[in-house]
């Protein structure tokens, strides 16, 4: 059975399917006219580049990183501190927090001189702010084509997120989220809890986080506290006390006494990707500009398949006005909104990522080289998985070579096939 929303009503004008009176389908009574959204808008933006590195800045990036610890270099007039990507997947990190963007440079899975996602760029909240969609484009492609010849954009990330006042989750919030996550986190400010099945957390809980960061991620969290440990604080406050509602106009509805929450919905680019993919009439979305239009669309498609119900297949009202009631710039197309069907080898990433490594390892033990390697994998059975799995990384089958190259190097000279 589906689930459904409680009815709404406007107490003022009498309008039904609209207002914050709900009304439960036992006669049970919900006013959220005390629940105020103080902003919402994205509040991340990490945009994937294809190219070809342009190996001369490159040298420049690789010397500054060799010389010494919190070596900086100058890009554009701007300095920037170089760092390594590794955990990102790329070998340099680029940081100027004053300015707002992170630039993640040379894949980690490709050779520097050939062509691949060789550039990730991460902006801050404040950065976003700051500018109109157009600009944001214009000047990520600015720092794209600074680094890459034959720039090309393979893919976006998004966090889109909802600040609000008026409302506290309940203790058992996360025994009522359904979802169809396996991974479920519950942060009480104390203790961490996860659990894939379900659990009981005491005390108030401050952060519930559902799904993996590299897939679809819903979290709830206390952002009155977090803006402090982030120090965030002066710029947060500068947008929450802008907020107004028909009761308090021209002032603001921000209580600085009161905690403010926040709804964040994280969407990987893999994901970004099959959804655009999935939904008839909706073009590629490889772009933040691209994306703009359907925000609102893509929230609600979160809010649809992660809910929070007050009782088994009834949406909880506050979450019908979350998913209703906040907008993005844009109405939400009218779009049936939903991920591409996964092809054969979608799913058991896990197990074809660990059949690959134990390959590659016995490759190794038997001192193949990377043709002979390369060649056993195409009469594998693995085959057509492997390259599905990795071309949804964006990683050519020259790139997959290389990589295979670079493990049978690794694994005789540093593991335990060389005993």
């Amino acid at each position: 059975m589906a689930s459904q929303d409680f009815e709404r009503f406007n107490i003022s004008t009498g309008e039904i399917g609209a207002g914050d009176l709900f009304i439960g389908p036992d006669g049970q009574q919900a006013n959220l006219a005390s629940f105020n959204v103080l902003w919402s808008g994205v509040d991340t933006i990490r945009q994937l580049y294809q190219g070809r590195l342009k190996m001369s800045l490159l040298a420049d990036i690789a010397t500054a990183y060799e010389g010494a610890f919190g070596a900086t270099i100058e890009l554009n007039g701007l300095q920037w501190v170089v760092m390594s990507g590794r955990r990102g997947g790329f070998r340099y990190l680029l940081q100027n927090r004053d300015y707002g963007l992170t630039l993640l440079v040379q894949s980690y899975y490709g050779e520097a001189d050939s062509v691949g996602t060789h550039l990730k760029i991460e902006a801050s909240p404040r950065w976003i702010y700051e500018r109109s969609s157009q600009q944001i484009n214009d000047e990520m492609a600015f720092w794209g084509r600074l680094f890459l010849d034959a720039l090309e954009p393979s893919g976006v990330a998004l966090h889109l997120a909802v600040d609000f006042q008026g409302w506290l989750p309940p203790h058992d919030f996360a025994q009522r989220f359904v979802t169809r996550a396996k991974t479920v986190s519950v942060h009480n400010g104390v203790s961490t809890v996860d659990w894939e099945t379900g659990s009981v957390v005491n005390g108030q809980a401050e952060t519930f986080t559902f799904g993996k960061a590299n897939s679809l991620q819903v979290c709830l969290y206390d952002k009155s506290k977090e803006v402090d440990v982030s120090d965030k604080r002066a710029f947060m406050e500068s947008i929450w006390q802008c907020a107004t509602n028909e009761e308090c106009f021209p002032d603001s509805c921000y209580d600085p006494e009161k905690p403010v929450w926040r709804l964040e919905i994280r969407l990987h680019h893999r994901i970004v990707n099959e959804i655009s993919d999935g939904t008839e009439g909706m073009p590629p979305l490889k772009t933040y500009l691209a994306a703009v239009p359907h925000l609102t669309g893509l929230w609600r498609y979160a809010l649809n398949a992660n809910r929070y119900e007050c009782k088994r297949n009834w949406v909880h009202p506050v979450w019908t006005k979350l998913r209703e009631d906040i907008g993005f710039g844009y109405d939400a197309p009218d779009l049936l909104y939903k991920r591409a069907k996964k092809q054969p080898g979608c799913g058991n990433e896990k197990n074809v990522t660990l059949a690959f490594g134990n390959l590659l390892s016995v490759y190794a033990r038997n001192h193949f080289n990377s043709r002979q390697a390369w060649d056993c994998l195409k009469k594998s059975g693995l085959w057509d998985d492997l390259v599905n799995y990795y071309r949804r990384r964006d990683l050519s089958e020259n790139e997959l070579f290389k990589l295979v190259e670079q493990s049978l190097i690794k694994r005789r000279l540093l593991g335990k096939v060389c005993a």
